[in-house]
């Protein structure tokens, strides 16, 4: 027999905790994705915005892509694009985002963790925003057609430090140059380790970012 003692709230805590350990990665993110507004907005990524330019065209895969922010703004600049992530009810809104204005996306329900393929050569251009994980490197660049482009802003290790929100996990923050060492014989067409002012829905203020655009280009 297990006895807990305590306040009926905190046990409550203790068991919401335990049942997020046991839950999926879409499951987590259902729960979090089940309201009516957009967590994070309806704006694109500043960084996409203002780098869309050099970035090469066609064909886009958006890793992560939660309400679908990014993958409509891009679908509204001509890209076809496919909208990947754990959560379907996050892909649900992207899909009514995307009828709100005007464009089409293809969405996939995915978990990154498990091995999400991605294919080989598949895309002009792929993007991850606020989802850290090295391991996804080598089959990013993988599914990048030759000239193809990858396109990345993620929490630093410093947003610990910056402000309240991000992950508190350090697991999920980018550390310094990790991104150059694993991607060490591609070209590097900007890196920033920084600290930004953003306006993204729950994400408010100073946030400490690492932003990255590499090219599927052999260099020496």
């Amino acid at each position: 027999m297990l006895l807990i003692l305590g306040s009926p709230v905190l046990f409550a805590q203790m068991m919401n905790a335990a049942m997020d350990d046991q839950a999926t990665a879409g499951e987590q993110w259902d729960n979090r994705f089940d309201v009516e507004r957009f967590l994070y907005g309806t704006e694109p990524v500043e960084f996409l915005k203002d780098n869309v330019h050099r970035l090469a065209k066609g064909k886009a895969l958006v890793l992560a892509a939660g309400e679908g922010r990014n993958a409509v703004w891009l679908a509204g600049q001509g890209y076809e694009v496919t909208a990947m992530d754990a959560s379907p009810i996050g892909l649900e809104k992207a899909t009514a985002l995307a009828a709100q204005r005007g464009v089409t996306i293809s969405t996939e329900v995915g978990d990154l963790q498990h091995g999400y393929d991605m294919g080989e050569a598949e895309y002009d251009l792929i993007t991850d925003f606020y989802y850290h994980d090295m391991a996804m490197i080598p089959a990013v660049m993988r599914a990048l057609k030759p000239g193809g482009m990858f396109v990345l802003q993620n929490f630093s290790i410093d947003q610990l430090e910056t402000n309240r929100f991000g992950p508190k996990n350090p697991d999920y923050l980018a550390k310094p140059n990790e991104l150059l060492r694993q991607l060490e014989g591609y070209r590097i067409l900007h890196y920033e380790d920084t600290v930004v002012n953003l306006d993204e829905g729950m994400h408010q203020g100073p946030g400490a970012v690492i932003r990255l655009i590499v090219v599927k280009e052999a260099v020496q």
